[in-house]
């Protein structure tokens, strides 16, 4: 099977008013087709709509006969992996070698790092048999060195490859189709996510500038509107026979003759065909602008007498034989302190023994790299149970973290990435000093990243930060704490401005 093809699909979740996709067609060739979107646009709902867990009420998906999903989180191995593991095929070792998978990791997925466990996750799901193969963010978790190993061994595959992914160097490496799912609508291209994006944007320019026009002309209807109101009312008062007195017959057969020949029908009638053209128009305004106020500005005073906070010089074990020593290291209010280094270098475990060693004493916001089904779950139910007000606020923070909150609202559990931006949200609300983000772009949207990056450059508290996005770390932090190797069994912190 070279192809995979989707036929008037229609889906709607139950408690959902309106439906995700509809009646939508879309071609998937061998090679690889990116999907992208905002965070609840549908992209899972559609990757779980090729993989059967979930089932349209109408249309038709043909060639998913053999689907291998790999997911984003890492939290549970995968069935395969023993098998994979104890396979001896030509295959197998060049898989495993391809994505440098150590034999002492089977038995071990606890302790490895998230990004050794998405490089043996993509393994297993390379060495399946399959006629389509998705991959869902593949590059979460993974320094610079193993973005390039996961590169070559996707494109090492030779089926219909499907990769929904905020990487734009993956995409644009890989992708030879692109799919945008924007406002509801399924765009797709047939280029690569880099040239979509480029014609997307051309399209957006001139639709704001119809926007811009149709503003115009809805204020010109707006007074246009105002005027026929008050010749209607004025109308009204002169076929009125309400002080007319009763002997009054000549200004009465005046009032007839005039109702008579419709004049009293006439302002009405311009009234109504003006008010059916300002409906009109504004109802294509409503689809033409589908953008939400953007952007988050953190309130509230910032507890400066708690800082400067500060680790002293250690060195503590990472896993084994192997340590991280650092020297003394301090964070000031004001500060944003990106974090970088490889995979298993000790960054997570260095934010763990950070936050138990400072003992802030105000609230302070953490954001861990992975979040478990079961914590997604508690948390959500949290989030429901708020009252009306706080809720509000809640969801004004994820709606200008580039999200829908009624479609957040509608979900039974929310994707990673929106997810993330609940955590996030939640925890500005009780408006921090501190921030500590591991790996806060794992998940995200491009859109949301950006509207995420320019927020935490005007947030004045302290910010510390593990990320493997280049762009996120430079055009953020002030100062950067460096994970490096110095030894065979040692990682050591460098601190540069």
């Amino acid at each position: 099977m070279n192809s995979l093809k989707i036929r008037d699909l229609y889906y709607k979740y139950p408690s959902a008013a309106e439906p995700i996709f509809n009646a939508i067609n879309l071609d998937f060739e061998k090679g690889w087709s990116a999907i992208t979107g905002i965070n609840g646009s549908g992209k899972s709902t559609l990757l779980k709509l090729i993989l059967k867990e979930l089932y349209s009420e109408k249309g038709m998906i043909i060639g998913n006969e053999l689907v291998v999903y790999c997911a984003q989180n890492t939290e549970l191995p995968p069935l395969e992996l023993e098998e994979f593991m104890m396979t001896y095929t030509k295959e197998a070792y060049k898989l495993r070698d391809l994505l440098q998978v150590k034999d002492e990791w089977l038995g071990s997925w606890k302790v490895l790092s998230h990004g050794e466990r998405k490089r043996l996750q993509l393994a297993v799901a390379l060495s399946s048999d399959s006629d389509v193969l998705m991959v869902d963010e593949p590059t979460n978790h993974l320094d610079s060195k193993s973005q390039a190993i996961v590169v070559e061994a996707l494109r090492s595959y030779k089926g219909v490859g499907i990769l929904v992914s905020h990487d734009r160097a993956l995409l644009d490496e890989l992708s030879q189709h692109t799919l945008m799912i924007k406002a509801g609508e399924v765009l797709t291209y047939k280029s690569k996510f880099s040239l979509a994006e480029q014609a997307y944007n051309e399209t957006l320019s001139h639709k704001k500038k119809v926007l811009e026009e149709q503003e115009h002309e809805l204020k010109k209807l707006s007074k246009s509107v105002q005027v026929q109101r008050e010749k209607v009312s004025l109308a009204k008062k002169r076929f009125s026979k309400k002080n007319v007195g009763r002997h009054d017959s000549s200004l009465k057969e005046k009032i007839n003759g005039a109702i008579l020949t419709g004049k009293d029908k006439n302002d009405g009638q311009v009234l109504q065909r003006t008010l059916t053209k300002q409906r009109h128009l504004s109802e294509n305004m409503d689809k033409l602008s589908k953008e939400y106020a953007t952007g988050i500005k953190f309130e509230g005073e910032i507890a400066k007498h708690n800082f400067p906070i500060a680790v002293e010089k250690e060195c503590i074990t990472l896993f084994e034989s192997t340590e991280l020593c650092f020297p003394r290291l301090s964070v000031d209010v004001g500060d944003k302190v990106g974090m970088s280094g490889e995979n298993g270098a000790g960054k997570s475990t260095f934010i763990g023994y950070f936050i138990e060693k400072i003992n802030f004493e105000q609230d302070f916001l953490y954001i861990p790299q992975e979040i478990t089904d079961k914590q997604a779950e508690l948390l959500f139910e949290e989030v429901s149970s708020l009252d009306a007000e706080v809720k509000g606020e809640l969801f004004t923070l994820v709606q200008r973290l580039g999200s829908d909150a009624k479609a957040l609202l509608n979900s039974a559990i929310p994707s990673p990435g929106e997810m993330r931006k609940l955590l996030i949200a939640q925890g500005l609300l009780k408006q921090p000093s501190l921030i500590i983000l591991d790996e806060p772009t794992n998940h995200m949207d491009l859109e949301s990243i950006q509207l995420l990056e320019a927020s935490l450059r005007e947030y004045e508290g302290a910010l510390l930060f593990i990320t493997h996005d280049k762009a996120f770390l430079e055009n953020i932090s002030t100062k950067r704490w460096i994970f490096n190797k110095s030894k065979k069994h040692r990682y050591t912190i460098e601190e540069t401005l």
